[in-house]
Formats: structure tokens, C-alpha cells, sequence
């Protein structure tokens, strides 16, 4: 039941908790026509005069309270799920200076960096003439910056003979203004990107050109930022004319250009400050003869700068007329030191830089004409040296034949003579120290004959032979059979020669080995027993080159005796019996056993008794 009050002047009746008339603003009476009022569970009355709140209504305010703040929070979160998100894209082509279109809408040149796209997917495009048309889809993600590269794959051009001759010429003019560093106008008609354009204008797809105008636009692109961040805007804004030059649709450039114009029309204000610090440097640099570019702090930028900011300044023309006298001076001075080529590249500069320069361009053509007339006599005496190297190549190879001859017919001292002439004009020749070694060989020169061959295997080890040669002579002249080992098996491995096959050379080998035993066993002794008619003694039997020789501790029994006094020299088994010419006969045992068969080999070597 609601407990109603009623207004006393407008007689209209409210529920509590009412307190005054909406109407009149009245203060509310209890109706006393209503019946009494009994307290609901949860609702208390306050004594009269006093306002009542039920806790229903603080519940209920409560909850109004709580769906407000959700709405407002529902509602902000959405603003701020819904609200337009940004991302940037950077595309990149290789060549560079493709035409870039994103959604079919044309965006700028590549390389390219766009900085206002919705969070979202888009189509780039990229366009170059004499390439392939390339589209890729790419993603744009709020608040991050997505990188894209594509390579154009060009279209084969059918060149004709005449279109690769004009390419060639513009190609070596290229490399010339490359090689002297004028890569951008002036002058219009000789520089690094003019003859690049000229390439390209034939041959859209030209590898050669494409990449130097890429490096080209590098180095002005990293010299364009630097002086950008060293806030040099007098200089940022000429290296990036200088790149719009080569970019010259790229949006990026010209609006870099706008904002640098709009520094350097700020910086006016101290315009007579950096007037003066630009004549110090021009001053400086001329006293030190830096005077164009490539050279640092050079007087022909200091001297530009000033012009940007006055145009009408007499120190900069009087400057400039220096300057260009300067230049013309190293020119003269390279001239009259006979330096032609270099007076070229400094009259060149000259008109580089002052192309209607009348003084230059005469002694610019005086100098051409000299270096022409110059070419003329080097490629004379070049064809004079040529001639010469040909009779010299001719004569020695006549001699070479001369000397083969000589060899051939047994004339082996001229044959030396000759061949040794023949060294002066080919002293690495491997084949004349054979030769020669082979000549001394004839004529019994041994050792002189063993040194030259050693001189042909030092020029030439796998000079089969030589070795051959050399293990021959090693074995049978000096007698050292390791020398002739180490020869023999270095022609074996080498695959041998004509009738020394590598199957004859390992039984050269061979027998080489055998005999080195042998001699290593003449200068063992061998024990022995030596029989008397009633008696005995022991010692030691050694076959020697020249005889055999036994010792014993008995003195008398000890004896040397030839090879050629010996009748018979006979070995049974062990038993060993040896008889002289004049009669002498002596009877060994050999107390090891196979010791005789070794005595009967060792004398076989020195004695054809021996059997």
C-alpha cells in the first residue's frame, strides 16, 4: 500500500516520497482521506519534517548508475575498435624509377614510402617501360610499417647490328665520364646520366646502364641526406635537384624540394652571416686549389652557394672568374710539362663548368689534336715493337732448330754453343739444359752431363728423361744406387717413357735394390772356420771388390788374396775352397748357415772363377 500526501492548494495527491508539489512547490500533507499506512518490510519512517529514501529506490538508482557506466564504456570501446587505423607500405624495384600504383590509384616513383593507408589489404602495381608489368597483394597492418621489393623481369629487346654499335659508343662514352667523374649536367651533352639515357632510350632493359644510373642515384641519394641532417639546406636542396634529375616524376623528391625551398626562404633572415662564411670558405679553398667536385670543401660549391643567396653578388663573379683562370693555368702548366692527357681532363673541366669558355675549347681541340697525333706514334712504335718480337721469336726458334740439327748430325759442341745461345733469350727453358746434359753425355763429360740435368728437373721435375738419365748415370758413374733409386722410381711414377716403360724401370729398380744388399753385405764378415792339414783355426772371410781376405788371431794364418791370382774359387754348401796360380789351396767352413751362398754371389760380382 503507497502512502499518498496531498497539496493544500491544488488539492492533486502524490505518492511518497514527495515531499513538496511539483506544481506550487507546496509543502505535501498526509491525505487523511486515505486509510492509515503500515510499513513495508524494508522501509522505515523518518519522524515528520524529514525526507525518505526507500532502499527499492537507492537499489534502483544504484543499477541506473551501474548500466550508464557500461554503456559509456561499450560505447568507447567500439569508437575505438571502429575509428580508422594507419599503416605505412615502402616499396622498392629493382631497377629503381618504376611508376607505383596502389589500387590502380598512381602513387609516385619507386622508391617509394606511403605513409597514409588504412589498416588493410591493397593491390600494388609497378610499371616500367621496357620491363614486365609486376602486381603483388601486400597487407597493411595498424601502427607498423610493411616493406615491399619486386624485381621487373624486362622484355628481350630485337636489337639490330646498328642499335648494339650505338650502344657500344654511348657505353665507352659512359665509362669515359664515369672514369672523369662528370656524372650530371653541366655539361648537357657529356655526363654519366646522359649517356645512361641515351643507352636506355635504345635499350630500355640495358643492364649496363639501369645499374649505373642505380649507383649513381645511391651516392647523390646518401649525400642528399646527409646534408638534410646536418640541416645544410643550401646543399640538401641541390642534391635533391640533382635527384629529380634522375627521378623526375618521384613525388617524394619534389615535395622534399617544397619543403626544403621553404627552409632556405626561412634562413634568409642570417643571410649575411652565411654570405660571409661562404666567402671565408671560397678564399679557402682557392688558396688550396680545392676547386671543383669531386674535391671537399671545394671554391666552385662555396662560390654557387653565395649566388643561391645573392644573385647579384660581385665577389662571386669575380670568384668564379678566378676560379676558371686557375683551372685554365693547370691546363697550361700540364701542357707545358708534355702531361697531354692530363691538360685534357683539366680543359674539359674547364668547359664543364664554364662551357662557353672560348680560351678552353681552343686549347682543348690544340690538345686533342696533339694526343692524336701522339696515338698515332704509339700505335707506330707499338707495331714497330710487334715486328720485333716476331723476328726476335722467329730467330730463336730458328736457333732452337739449329741446334736440334746439331745434336741429330753429332756436332754436340756446337750443338752446346748453340743451345746455350738459345738460353739467353729463353732462360727457363728446361729443354736446352737437357739438350746440353746430353751433348756432354755424348762426348763422356759425365759430371758436366749429370749437372745439366739436374738444371732441366729444376725447371722442369716431371721431365720423365732426365730422370731416366740421371739414375743411369747416378748408378753406373758415381756409383751411388740411392741417387739412381729415387730418379728411376720418380719416372716410374710419372708413367715412364718410350723403351723405359714403367715395367722396365720397377726391374731397374729392382736390381737396384739387390745390389744395394749385396753391398751392404761385402762389409759384413762372415765366420769362418780354416782348415790346416792337422789342425784348425777360426776367424772371419770377407769378399772385397778386389779379392778375398781372411783373419784369424793366428798371424801366420792370416792372408789377402785377388780375384786375378785365384785358379778356382768354388763353394760347395758351407764349404768354401779357393786355389791360387802358383798352387796355394785353402779350405773354409762358413759357421752360419747360407753365409756361403752370399760369399758365392758377392764374388760372382768381381770374378767369372767363381762358381
Amino acid at each position: 500500500m503507497v502512502l499518498m500526501k496531498k497539496c493544500p492548494n491544488c488539492n492533486n495527491s502524490y505518492p511518497d516520497p514527495f515531499q513538496y508539489c511539483p506544481v506550487d512547490g507546496v509543502q505535501l500533507e498526509p491525505d487523511h482521506d486515505e486509510p492509515a499506512r503500515v510499513p513495508e518490510r524494508g522501509e522505515y519512517e523518518l519522524p515528520p519534517g524529514e525526507a525518505s529514501v526507500s532502499v527499492r529506490t537507492l537499489v534502483l538508482s544504484l543499477g541506473i548508475l551501474v548500466m550508464a557506466g557500461v554503456l559509456a564504456f561499450t560505447a568507447f570501446f567500439f569508437y575505438q575498435y571502429l575509428r580508422p587505423k594507419y599503416g605505412s607500405l615502402v616499396v622498392k624495384t629493382t631497377p629503381p624509377g618504376a611508376t607505383v600504383f596502389v589500387n590502380g590509384e598512381q602513387r609516385g616513383i619507386s622508391p617509394l614510402t606511403l605513409s597514409d593507408l588504412r589498416a588493410d589489404g591493397y593491390q600494388v602495381k609497378v610499371t616500367k617501360e621496357g620491363y614486365r608489368e609486376v602486381a603483388q597483394g601486400v597487407q597493411v597492418a595498424a601502427y607498423s610499417t610493411e616493406s615491399l621489393h619486386l624485381t621487373l623481369e624486362p622484355l628481350v629487346a630485337q636489337l639490330t647490328n646498328e642499335q648494339l654499335a650505338m650502344i657500344e659508343d654511348w657505353r665507352k662514352k659512359l665509362d669515359s665520364a664515369l672514369k672523369e667523374n662528370i656524372l650530371l649536367p653541366p655539361p648537357d651533352d657529356y655526363n654519366l646520366l646522359y649517356f645512361a639515357n641515351k643507352i636506355l632510350e635504345v635499350d630500355p632493359a640495358n643492364a649496363y646502364a639501369l645499374e649505373a644510373k642505380s649507383k649513381l642515384a645511391d651516392e647523390i641519394r646518401r649525400a642528399a641526406d646527409v646534408a638534410y641532417a646536418r640541416e645544410d639546406w643550401l646543399e640538401a636542396e641541390k642534391q635533391y635537384k640533382n635527384l629529380a634529375l634522375i627521378f623526375p616524376g618521384d613525388t617524394s623528391i619534389n615535395e622534399r624540394l617544397s619543403e626544403l625551398a621553404a627552409r632556405v626562404e626561412a634562413s634568409s633572415k642570417d643571410r649575411e652571416k652565411q654570405l660571409q662564411e661562404w666567402r671565408e670558405k671560397a678564399e679557402a679553398a682557392l688558396k688550396d686549389g680545392t676547386l671543383v667536385p669531386p674535391e671537399k670543401d671545394n671554391a666552385l660549391e662555396a662560390l654557387r652557394n653565395i649566388q643561391r643567396l645573392d644573385k647579384r653578388s660581385a665577389y662571386a663573379r669575380g670568384g668564379m672568374l678566378r676560379l676558371k683562370e686557375t683551372l685554365q693555368n693547370r691546363g697550361d702548366n700540364k701542357v707545358a710539362s708534355g702531361d697531354w692527357r692530363g691538360a685534357r681532363n683539366d680543359f674539359r673541366t674547364v668547359l664543364q663548368y664554364f662551357p662557353e669558355d672560348v680560351y678552353a675549347k681552343a686549347r682543348l681541340a690544340m690538345i686533342e689534336a696533339k694526343l692524336q697525333e701522339l696515338t698515332q706514334t704509339e700505335m707506330q712504335l707499338a707495331q714497330k715493337a710487334q715486328q720485333d718480337e716476331q723476328q726476335a721469336r722467329q730467330r730463336v726458334a730458328n736457333l732452337r732448330q739449329s741446334a736440334l740439327s746439331s745434336y741429330r748430325s753429332g756436332a754436340y759442341q756446337r750443338a752446346v754453343s748453340e743451345w746455350q745461345e738459345y738460353l739467353k733469350y729463353e732462360p727457363e727453358s728446361d729443354e736446352a739444359y737437357f739438350y746440353i746434359g746430353a751433348c756432354y753425355l755424348e762426348q763422356k763429360q759425365l759430371d758436366t752431363a749429370i749437372l745439366n740435368y739436374e738444371k732441366a728437373l729444376a725447371l722442369n721435375p716431371k721431365h720423365v728423361l732426365a730422370h731416366v738419365t740421371l739414375g743411369i748415370l747416378y748408378d753406373q758413374h758415381r756409383n751411388d744406387m740411392g741417387r739412381a733409386e729415387e730418379h728411376l722410381r720418380r719416372a716410374k711414377e710419372l708413367g715412364g717413357i718410350e723403351k723405359y716403360t714403367p715395367e722396365r724401370l720397377q726391374a731397374m729398380i729392382q736390381d737396384l735394390q739387390k745390389r744395394l744388399q749385396l753391398e751392404s753385405l761385402q762389409k759384413t764378415p762372415f765366420p769362418v772356420e780354416h782348415k790346416h792339414v792337422f789342425s784348425s783355426c777360426r776367424g772371419t772371410l770377407r769378399v772385397l771388390d778386389r779379392g778375398i781376405e781372411f783373419r784369424t788371431s793366428e798371424t801366420d794364418h792370416s792372408f789377402f788374396e785377388e780375384y786375378g791370382n785365384l785358379r778356382t774359387f768354388s763353394i760347395v754348401g758351407d764349404e768354401l775352397t779357393v786355389r791360387t796360380q802358383n798352387n796355394k789351396k785353402y779350405n773354409f767352413r762358413f759357421l752360419n748357415s747360407g753365409d756361403g751362398d752370399i760369399a758365392r754371389r758377392l764374388a760372382a760380382r768381381h770374378t767369372s772363377v767363381a762358381d
